[in-house]
């Protein structure tokens, strides 16, 4: 009984505490419906609108110089297709296209100046604003500043679908918006299947707002989009997002400074993220958040051969349901993987069936909590535009120098992935109370860190068989039932238990059948967390919370072969 007062006065300190966790301005969302869309196939024939700089000739001879047949065969296209080209911005293309239309865009540098010059609130959409999970972005200031604020209180909206719809040019650069709003169906009814594609390779044609809107490409219940070939870089909020849309695909894009995200979906299903390099995301390289509720029989969103690197987090999404990530790689982030229920007012929690399989999780030491960069990070937040591009200003708080963390999550895989050189730990498994999400139902109190299996790993391993240590191993809080460990490999027997001192139990129970808990076991590692849910990226006071380590950079377990 003293076990269970403990762990629940230490729920309650959370709780004091869950203001800071993460959540993103975004109105109320819903699931489409998994059986009407699929993951869209890219076409080489069909209508088409071709969009072109006033350089694009020039960028096309010099950047596809080479004499190879691949680039000759690629720069004679693109001449050809210079003859037809009848736009300078992207964003018109959109908005004469139609369902089943190809968008092509040739080299060039694209910064949209027609969107630019569009103000976010829009006047004529001021009244388009509806409750939201997180702050009121028509209040003033800059929405995306606040927007790790979590929790939801009267009064908070978030732009609504009609605002997407009728004024497209505010919020982003270029944006896409399916649903006819005056169809209550809320489904894609008019430029659905829509192709926006770069032409040459991804590094000729780039994509930028310089940091002055807050998505780059946004696309609203734009089912089928599908999106490749080219270079997105520095949105105040995301680079790339999809919402409510029924059928996605990224494919072979180069995501760079993202305030926040650098690829975002959220309540979307049947996606497909592939082949895609994130870096310098003030959040998540990647994050495919409110995933598809499939409840462990289906995978609605895949991710694969990706290359998250120099980000706060290299993948994270708060409710990431339905998600398979394999053959990719997740370095130089100060984490490498987040799964979590903390944010109030996003869909499909607890979050639930995601699987990390085949993947590479190493590296993750960059600390961007430093006093140095914090302070960075606040003198600049009014006028983020101007900051460095490759300076990354967190906004949610991670243990440095760790490959994974599993916050509240059930039924998930952790399988057949190599994580070495992450200087804390390779990862963490710990309970959320449904408080953290704005349930008060006491029922469901203990319902989230259960069935989850974390096994075959290569821990310290890289895959040559080089022994590269991480820092710790893994961190549990001795609850939850049916959670498993096995068949990892480790460098000795002893590395396999659980690394938290005088802790309970000393190792990991096996599978299949598991831990047998309900509740949290070991109420004092909650000592570890408690204090650093009180970071705040805005507070000058909590740059380093008393008794957070987190921030702290984690010692070197041994030489790194670089």
């Amino acid at each position: 009984m003293r076990v269970r007062i403990v762990a629940l006065s230490l729920l309650g300190a959370l709780l004091a505490f869950a203001g800071s966790a993460v959540s993103h301005p975004e109105r109320l969302s819903f699931f489409p419906d998994h059986t009407k869309g699929k993951v869209p196939v890219f076409r080489s024939t069909g209508p088409a609108l071709v969009v072109c700089k006033e350089d694009s000739r020039a960028r096309i001879k010099t950047l596809l110089k080479g004499k190879g047949p691949k680039t000759t065969k690629l720069r004679k296209r693109n001449l050809r297709l210079l003859k037809k080209c009848r736009f300078r911005h992207i964003q018109d293309a959109v908005e004469q296209a139609k369902s089943n239309y190809r968008i092509l865009i040739l080299p060039g540098v694209y910064k949209e100046e027609p969107s630019r010059a569009v103000p976010f609130p829009e006047p004529k959409c001021k009244d388009m604003f509806e409750p939201a999970m997180g702050p009121d972005p028509a209040s003033g200031g800059n929405a995306v500043r606040q927007a790790f604020r979590a929790g939801s209180t009267a009064g908070d909206k978030a732009p609504s679908y009609e605002y997407s719809f009728t004024c497209p040019r505010s919020a982003s650069l270029i944006t896409v918006a399916g649903d006819d709003p005056k169809d209550p169906d809320k489904e894609c009814d008019q430029k659905c299947n829509l192709q926006i594609e770069g032409t040459a390779r991804r590094q000729d044609v780039l994509i930028t707002s310089d940091g002055l809107k807050l998505n780059l490409i946004f696309g609203d219940r734009a089912d089928g989009i599908a999106l490749r070939n080219f270079t997105v870089k520095q949105s105040d909020f995301n680079n790339i997002y999809v919402l409510e849309t029924n059928g996605f695909r990224f494919s072979n894009i180069v995501s760079e400074s993202a305030r926040e995200y650098g690829f975002l979906s959220f309540a979307s299903d049947n996606g497909l993220y592939e082949d895609l390099d994130a870096s310098y995301s003030g959040d998540s390289g990647i994050y495919p958040g409110s995933g598809p509720e499939g409840h462990c029989a289906r995978y609605g969103i895949e991710i694969r051969r990706v290359n998250s690197h120099h980000n706060a987090l290299g993948f994270s999404g708060t409710a990431g349901n339905g998600i398979w990530v394999h053959d990719s790689k997740f370095h130089n982030n100060s984490i490498g993987l987040v799964e979590d229920s903390f944010a109030p007012g996003h869909p499909g929690q607890p979050q639930d069936c995601l699987k990390w399989e085949g993947n590479e999780i190493f590296s993750n030491n960059e600390n961007y909590f430093t006093e140095e960069n914090q302070d960075y990070c606040r003198e600049t937040a009014k006028e983020a535009f101007k900051r460095d591009p490759k300076r990354v200003c967190p906004v949610f708080q991670v243990p440095v120098g760790t490959g994974f963390l599993l916050a509240g999550g059930n039924g998930n895989i952790v399988r057949d992935n190599y994580f070495y050189d992450n200087d804390r730990r390779v990862g963490y498994l710990f309970a959320v109370p449904a408080s953290f999400r704005g349930e008060d139902d006491s029922d469901k109190s203990y319902d989230t860190s259960h069935s989850n299996q974390i096994t075959g790993n290569h821990v310290g391993f890289r895959k040559d068989g080089t022994k590269d240590p991480n820092g710790g191993f893994f961190w549990w809080d001795g609850g939850g039932q049916a959670n498993c460990w096995e068949g990892n490999r480790f460098a000795s027997a002893t590395d396999a238990l659980i690394d938290v001192p005088d802790s309970y139990p000393k190792s990991l129970p096996p599978c299949p059948k598991g831990s047998d808990t309900g509740i949290p076991q070991e109420p004092r590692q909650f000592a570890e967390i408690v204090p650093c849910l009180a970071w705040d990226a805005n507070d000058d006071d909590f740059s380093h919370p008393p008794g957070c380590d987190w921030f702290d950079q984690p010692k070197d377990p041994g030489a790194r072969a670089r």
